[in-house]
């Protein structure tokens, strides 16, 4: 993004925020205080943390907080410092604050505005940040900010599966803080890995259309590459991460692509997914897993490696059919390996046992109804 589009004299701060123990991004974000400069203020010293604690006892400081309720396509809620379930709050100002203006509008992604109570005045440090144009909003909720450079991360929060709206992982503001309008804003990576490119690409310093085939190449390398090296550490959320991110790349670049430009990256685009199978089965998520395998096969349908992590997903389960089925296709395609055939045989010997178990059991039955 380019930087002028900041006013200057507005706060720039950011929120770093993590999903469960992954690691999502930074967002960056312009507070307007040339519209609202007292809830301009409250945000800012809420990044900070500089007023310590508030009257209800808690640390007036978004770190450690979480976004608590989730509305695809809407919004994204967070900010409630003290009970951190969306029924608490407090501002640098006391428990609540006044309405400013509603001088600025819902119109656009992106925004960040006051929550309340759905009575005037009653401001604390909840906001929201828009998804979509909000009209229903304006008049109702203040508008103080907007995010500059990180947007993905809201999108990416927005995207954890909620029940009643509150997410059922742990969407979390591990860090917040205010920046300078000519200090880097740290949105690119600087996990000590190669990769050194923003988690979303729509922050990179370049666009698709300019970037050559054989550079787009290298970057989704690298950051497939760097995955695999935190695989080999064993930090599978780390993992997740970049061959996520890979994956963004990918889409990203190929939007603007022609489809013969587009399958140069199908192989990467594969690997990811197949990676990505691979630390879902590491974390127990076997569904996730097969869904992973699934979209690999209907673009590949004789994938050995996703026909192998499926059956093995699906014996995990206890799918000793589906999983069996899965891995004599992988057979038929892949004859004589070892290690399929090494699945086989333990799936046949889980079959057989789980059967004489029903035996058993049935037999059971049968001796008690006597």
């Amino acid at each position: 993004m380019d930087k002028s589009i900041c006013k200057e004299g507005n706060y720039i701060v950011f929120l770093d925020v993590s999903i469960g123990e992954e690691k999502v991004g930074r967002m960056v974000i312009e507070l307007f205080k040339h519209i609202v400069p007292k809830t301009a203020e409250n945000f800012r010293a809420l990044c900070t943390g500089e007023y310590g604690k508030g009257k209800l006892g808690k640390a007036l400081h978004f770190t450690g907080s979480r976004f608590h309720r989730i509305i695809p396509q809407f919004m994204i809620q967070g900010g409630d410092i003290t009970n951190f379930n969306g029924t608490g709050g407090e501002s640098i100002y006391g428990p609540c604050f006044e309405d400013e203006n509603f001088k600025l509008k819902h119109k656009f992604e992106g925004q960040l505005s006051l929550a309340n109570t759905g009575h005037p005045n009653t401001n604390n440090s909840q906001f929201f940040i828009t998804l979509a144009p909000c009209p229903h909003l304006d008049g109702k909720n203040v508008v103080f900010g907007c995010v500059r450079q990180g947007f993905g991360v809201a999108r990416e929060v927005s995207y954890v599966e909620a029940e009643n709206d509150k997410p059922l992982v742990t969407c979390t503001i591990t860090n917040s803080g205010q920046l300078s309008l000519n200090e880097d804003w740290g949105v690119a990576e600087n996990d000590g890995s190669q990769d050194v490119y923003p988690p979303f690409p729509e922050d990179w310093k370049s666009n698709p259309e300019t970037v050559q085939l054989n550079q787009m190449e290298d970057v989704i390398r690298t950051i497939k590459n760097s995955g695999n090296e935190y695989f080999k550490l064993n930090r599978m959320h780390d993992a997740q991460r970049k061959y996520k991110k890979a994956v963004r790349y990918i889409k990203w670049y190929n939007q603007s692509q022609s489809k013969t430009q587009q399958k140069h990256f199908r192989s990467y685009y594969t690997a990811a997914l197949l990676n990505m199978a691979a630390v879902q089965l590491k974390f127990k998520a076997y569904k996730r897993a097969i869904n992973l395998c699934d979209d690999i096969l209907l673009m590949e349908p004789n994938n050995v490696k996703a026909l192998f992590r499926r059956g093995r997903a699906q014996v995990s389960m206890n799918n000793f059919e589906q999983g069996l089925q899965d891995y004599e296709q992988a057979l038929d395609l892949l004859p004589n390996d070892q290690q399929i055939l090494k699945e086989i045989a333990f799936v046949r010997k889980q079959m057989r046992h789980h059967l004489n178990l029903e035996k058993m059991t049935y037999a059971r039955m049968f001796q008690n109804g006597k």
